[in-house]
């Protein structure tokens, strides 16, 4: 099967897991394989995350950055988000005994980033498109939301556990993306403040 096969039969079936399909799990690679294939959607994803960056542009007390610095924590953190995760995933799994269902977790979770990745996109798009405060703020809650839950009905389906452990992968996938947005903030606070 040829990536771009597998790709759409693995879109498919994160749909699928969207709507509860009890056949969506059957349909991702889960295998050694599959596992490093489903990575080729951060590579799909990396424009829209850059363009994303550049709408979005510096947070409070980085503006001073240069945009090379600036960018090369962008594409650093990208890079680190897509890989600190399934190390983490790997522990967590195994702790909480279902460790043979790993890969598919992990394929079907990269795969369902094409889903969660535009939407996310459009929905922050929107809330810079001159909407209110409030609004924009509301909006951008709610996806997140949405988008926490879509993870958490992955979990759910794909490592067979129960409601609370796959809440608590939820809040650890959370801390994680937290976890990496603070720290390039502070990489980035701390070039500007060693600045000349």
């Amino acid at each position: 099967m040829s990536l771009t096969e597998e790709a759409s039969r693995s879109i498919q079936g994160a749909w699928g897991l969207l709507r509860r399909d009890p056949a969506a799990p059957a349909a991702f690679n889960a295998t050694p394989d599959g596992f490093w294939r489903s990575f080729a959607a951060a590579f799909v994803l990396l424009p829209l995350h850059l363009a994303f960056q550049s709408v979005a542009g510096p947070s409070a007390g980085t503006e001073q950055a240069s945009g090379f610095v600036r960018w090369s924590v962008i594409i650093l953190v990208y890079t680190i988000s897509w890989t600190l995760w399934p190390l983490l995933a790997f522990y967590l799994t195994r702790a909480m005994g279902c460790g043979e269902r790993y890969l598919g977790y992990m394929v079907a979770y990269n795969w369902s980033q094409l889903l969660t990745g535009p939407f996310i996109f459009g929905v922050g798009m929107a809330a810079r498109a001159g909407l209110d405060a409030e609004i924009a703020a509301f909006a951008t809650l709610a996806a997140l939301a949405a988008a926490l839950f879509y993870e958490y009905l992955i979990a759910r389906q794909m490592l067979a556990i129960p409601p609370a452990r796959a809440a608590l992968l939820v809040f650890a996938t959370l801390a994680t993306v937290e976890l990496l947005s603070g720290l390039s903030e502070l990489a980035l606070t701390l070039t500007v403040a060693e600045a000349p």
